[in-house]
Formats: C-alpha cells, sequence, structure tokens
C-alpha cells in the first residue's frame, strides 16, 4: 500500500520545485528527509508537535540554497529506535549525521523552541559542520524567573488529561497549550495567518505525542552550560520577535548575554516561526549573507 500524500501545507508555493525525498539511516535510526535547490546548506530542525512540512513554505522561498528539511526521531515518517530519551544531544547527533549522509557541511541550522534547543547543540557538538547557528527563542524553560512552577504546570496539564484519556495526545496537547496560553500570541494581521492556522493547528494534534513524550518533559527541562556556551567555537545567533512572550525573549537575552552579544529582533514575529515565512526566509538569507 502507497503511503499516504502528507505534503499538504496550504502555504506551500504552487510552483516550488519538488524536493529530493529520501530516508537516512543516521545514528540507530532512519530520518524521513527532504532536500531542496542547490547552493549553500541550510538545515530548518521543527519542534515539538510539528515535523518537515511545517517548514516548506519557507524551505520553498529559500532558493539559491540547499534546504534540509526532516522528521525528527520521533515524529511521523521517522524511526523511534531508542526514543523518547536522549534528548537535544540524541537530536543534534541525528542531525549532524543527516548532513554528512548528505555531504553538506558549512551549514547555516535554524530552530526555534525546542528546537532551538537542538541547533544550539548542533552548534555547541558539531562545530565543524555548522556556518552559523540561528537559535530563535529557545525553549530553556528552566532559565524562567519561576522555572520549577512553569514547567510542572504544563507536565501536570498533560498527565491529568492523560489520566482518563489514555493515548489522547491530541486532547492532552490542547490542554498544555491551554496552560501555556501560547495560541493567544499569534498575531491577525499576517496574511498567512488565516490561512495556514487550522491547518498547523490539525497537524500539531497528529504530532502531539511527540511534544509530550520528548520536548516537554526533556527537552525543555534541559540546562545549557554557560561555560561550555560562552567558549564555543561556533557562531551562534540568539533572536526573538517583537510578538512573542515576554518569557522568550528573556530567554534568548539571557543566552545572548552568556555570549556577550545582544539577540537578533524579528519585527512583527511571534514564536511561531512558521507563520511568517517571507520574513524567516529574508532573515535566513540575511544571516547567510552576514559575515
Amino acid at each position: 500500500m502507497a503511503e499516504p500524500d502528507l505534503r499538504t501545507n496550504p502555504g506551500a508555493l504552487p510552483d516550488a520545485e519538488p524536493p529530493r525525498i529520501d530516508r537516512y539511516r543516521v545514528n540507530g535510526t532512519r530520518l524521513y528527509a527532504e532536500v531542496r535547490g542547490s547552493g549553500p546548506a541550510v538545515l530548518l530542525i521543527h519542534a515539538g508537535a510539528e515535523d518537515a512540512e511545517g517548514w516548506r513554505p519557507i524551505a520553498e522561498r529559500l532558493t539559491g540554497f540547499t534546504v534540509v528539511t526532516y522528521d525528527r526521531r520521533g515524529t511521523l515518517r521517522s524511526g523511534r529506535d531508542n526514543w523518547p530519551g536522549g534528548g537535544s544531544a540524541q537530536h543534534a547527533d541525528d542531525a549532524a549525521e543527516l548532513l554528512e549522509a548528505l555531504g553538506l557541511d558549512d551549514a547555516l541550522v535554524l530552530g526555534y523552541s525546542s528546537s532551538g534547543n537542538i541547533a544550539l547543540q548542533v552548534a555547541l557538538r558539531h562545530a565543524e559542520l555548522v556556518r552559523r547557528a540561528l537559535v530563535y527563542e529557545p525553549g530553556y524553560l528552566l532559565l524562567l524567573s519561576d522555572p520549577e512552577n512553569t514547567h510542572r504546570r504544563l507536565m501536570e496539564a498533560a498527565s491529568e488529561h492523560l489520566v482518563d484519556n489514555t493515548y489522547d495526545w491530541a486532547g492532552a496537547y490542547a490542554a498544555v497549550m491551554r496552560a501555556f496560553v501560547l495560541k493567544s500570541e499569534i498575531p491577525a494581521d499576517g496574511v498567512e495567518t488565516p490561512t495556514l492556522m487550522p491547518w498547523y493547528d490539525e497537524r500539531e494534534r497528529g504530532n502531539a505525542e511527540a511534544l509530550l513524550r520528548d520536548d516537554i518533559p526533556i527537552l525543555t527541562a534541559e540546562v545549557v552550560d554557560p561555560t561550555e556556551l560562552a567558549s564555543a567555537p561556533a557562531d551562534i545567533r540568539f533572536s526573538f520577535g517583537t510578538e512573542t512572550r515576554p518569557i522568550f525573549r528573556d530567554i534568548a537575552e539571557h543566552l545572548a548575554a552568556v555570549r556577550k552579544t545582544v539577540p537578533d529582533v524579528l519585527n512583527g514575529v511571534g514564536h511561531f516561526l512558521y507563520y511568517h515565512p517571507e520574513v524567516v526566509a529574508a532573515y535566513v538569507r540575511a544571516q547567510s549573507a552576514a559575515g
């Protein structure tokens, strides 16, 4: 039986060249990946409750680059070997081996939210493969002013729902989002937002298990060694959006300060990068061209 076509993002460009699709055996599992175009390498890492298709509107706008998107270990079309439990280090090693399998290096790596944690770890663990890491509003929740309560609130929201609704990952995901009130931060004046919001909501419900078993309990409970971050040889840029929640701005500013840098600011952008493909693609281009 043929696999269902999961490439359904309504924000896709109608005339975009189709990607080269394959599954790659890396780091003890198999990763589904899509590769577009040619030129300098760009690796886009999806956050929790997402998959490669979420990056499609951004990837298709990055003509002139070799753009790699993939389903992380434990997500949708990729394997679940030794998952969950390896945290951002395992995901970073997966990403590095994927780049090597594709014959790519000197890559610009972009991640946000929990995948920002992964993008940072790719830079820290595999600096030889990274030209620049763009870490947008990473999900290091333990850096918040009241970290234990924030993280516990998310965990409790999921656990309380799953007690009486075993394996209802979509329902638990909705409970977590209510506890964190993230979706209310999405600006309503963008051209893409009204079209894309229902699709992303549905897609995230379908991918909710990975968020609830990996991103929230593991990735967002991680910490960064400030000494390692300060001395890392890789080029790392932190950033946040003007329409985001203050907690994400605070995290980005804290980590940038460790590097003795100032975070980049994306005007008009909230936490969810996929609602702003034009802005994000322009940011990637600018960062690729920067010295």
